[in-house]
């Protein structure tokens, strides 16, 4: 069915047999600029409406059409309705430049008829509300692998500045393909009726998710921290805000009187929420922007990551069984041979071959980290985003890989957990919650289906292929979350063929 897109149509008669070009009821023409066809209706906002749509310029590929509405005070001017155009052209302009895996691609955007409209890629997948209806209350795993795939895209964001304004869980999409989460709605037209004349501290954001200061329109980076720990809060407890009939707003989860937070108590019976990431939500929801994390890197400097205790032998439960004859397979074919200590980019390599030599594992686990971030240099930053792991230089890749290859005597290492990913049924670089949980299982990062911390790794020769190193991908003692590469970048790591 093709939708009008007309707001003076009769909203019962806006279906339109497919290739229809004009709309039977009202006569308006179906087909922006001559390529965009609605299907369908998906959100109907203050600021616009979107729908579902077809792209008969690509392919007939699925897309998004965003159909914005002009606030009043540009409708009665054509003054003030050329300076909404012409902001609502930089702000796209700005959309457009954000390329990134987890935003959805700016396609096209124009003025027709009176009205201006944003084309986006269509996401394929469930929000996280819906998430939520479905599956119930996260877990702690589940809320630190949210911030683990979400933090890293908001300092992408935030680096540009670019403020999304409306972070919530109607505005995360867990995509189909790969699991991936992908931020949407980045609200352009709430940034331009931000500007609008004889108008100051425009209220912008949801009610329940937006910061003090940002409901002053004062947003800041700080305030988009704001509303991802309030949508972690919410996600852990289930707990929304509503309205009344009046059309007042309520929300059980805070205590106005005191200015604050009631999300512990309102947890469901047997969660179980660690210190630290306690007080990392805690600190993410501060009223005042003094007293929380300034930027996206605090938060992952100060998150400490969940790490796979390490099963003994004997104790593995049966449904993570791992016979003996699999702990000791042989799961590369890189033969035992010196190593050159060879990089393209002049770094020094003897420290982690003599952390190796000596059977120092936890040692040399750190100094991969290190060494690694030195290579892009990235030690400020702490981490490696996914264009740095693409462009980590094969020689040196290969280096540290064959270092531990050789002095663990085929037991650990990234060609170790390459081989060990496809043999479970894992493909090269795309996400598979089920493959990864069994990799963890298989590797000794997991047990009883938890994730718990680094500390807890198994530090010796006797652990089980592919269980080192671990500090990449999970972080150290006082370390930045998720280390190195982080559970998103080992994907990308293990697509590498230099492996």
């Amino acid at each position: 069915m093709t939708y009008c897109l007309n707001l003076d149509c009769q909203k019962d008669k806006r279906q339109n047999p497919p290739g229809t070009k004009y709309c039977l009821n009202c006569g308006s023409k179906l087909l922006l600029k001559d390529l965009y066809a609605a299907t369908e209706p998906l959100r109907d906002g203050g600021f616009g409406r979107t729908f579902k749509a077809i792209n008969h310029g690509k392919f007939e590929e699925m897309c998004v059409i965003k159909q914005l509405s002009p606030p009043q005070e540009f409708q009665r001017k054509p003054g003030h309705f050329k300076k909404y155009v012409r902001l609502f052209e930089q702000e796209a302009r700005r959309l457009y430049e954000l390329k990134h895996a987890q935003i959805p691609q700016l396609i096209s955007y124009f003025e027709e008829d009176g009205r201006l409209y944003l084309v986006q890629e269509f996401i394929d997948g469930y929000n996280l509300k819906d998430e939520l209806e479905k599956q119930g209350s996260y877990s702690e795993s589940k809320i630190r692998e949210l911030l683990l795939d979400l933090l890293p895209l908001l300092k992408f964001v935030h680096d540009r500045n670019v403020i999304h304004r409306d972070i919530k869980p109607e505005n995360v999409i867990r995509r189909d393909r790969d699991r991936k989460l992908v931020l949407i709605d980045f609200g352009v037209s709430k940034q331009v009726v931000a500007a609008t004349p004889n108008k100051t501290g425009t209220k912008l954001g949801t009610p329940g998710y937006a910061a003090l200061e940002q409901r002053h329109g004062k947003a800041v980076p700080a305030s988009d921290l704001y509303s991802l720990g309030v949508t972690c809060i919410r996600l852990l407890t289930s707990v929304m805000p509503y309205l009344d009939i009046y059309g007042d707003i309520h929300d059980d989860l805070y205590d106005p009187l005191e200015g604050r937070w009631l999300w512990r108590e309102a947890l469901p019976k047997g969660t179980k929420i660690s210190q630290d990431l306690s007080q990392v939500l805690d600190k993410l929801i501060q009223e005042y922007v003094k007293d929380r994390y300034k930027s996206a890197v605090e938060v992952l400097q100060a998150l400490k990551p969940p790490i796979a205790i390490v099963s003994p032998p004997n104790k593995l439960q049966p449904g993570n069984a791992v016979n003996r004859s699999q702990q000791s397979d042989v799961v590369t074919e890189t033969p035992l041979i010196s190593v050159k200590l060879e990089s393209e980019k002049g770094i020094d390599y003897s420290q982690l071959q003599k952390l190796l030599e000596d059977k120092n594992w936890r040692g040399a686990d750190e100094e991969t980290s290190v060494k690694m971030l030195e290579v892009m240099q990235q030690k400020s930053r702490g981490y490696l985003s996914e264009e740095d792991i693409r462009k980590f230089p094969a020689v040196d890749l290969q280096t540290i890989d064959q270092l531990w290859v050789r002095y663990s005597h085929r037991r650990f290492g990234f060609s170790v957990q390459k081989n060990l990913w496809v043999k479970l049924g894992g493909k090269p670089g795309v996400y598979d919650a089920t493959i990864w949980e069994k990799f963890g299982d298989r590797v000794g990062w997991r047990i009883d289906n938890e994730w718990v911390y680094y500390s807890e790794l198994n530090f010796t020769s006797k652990a089980m292929p592919g269980h080192l190193p671990g500090g990449t991908v999970f972080g150290w003692e006082g370390g930045v979350l998720c280390g190195v590469l982080g559970l998103g970048g080992l994907w990308f790591l293990l697509s590498r063929r230099d492996l």
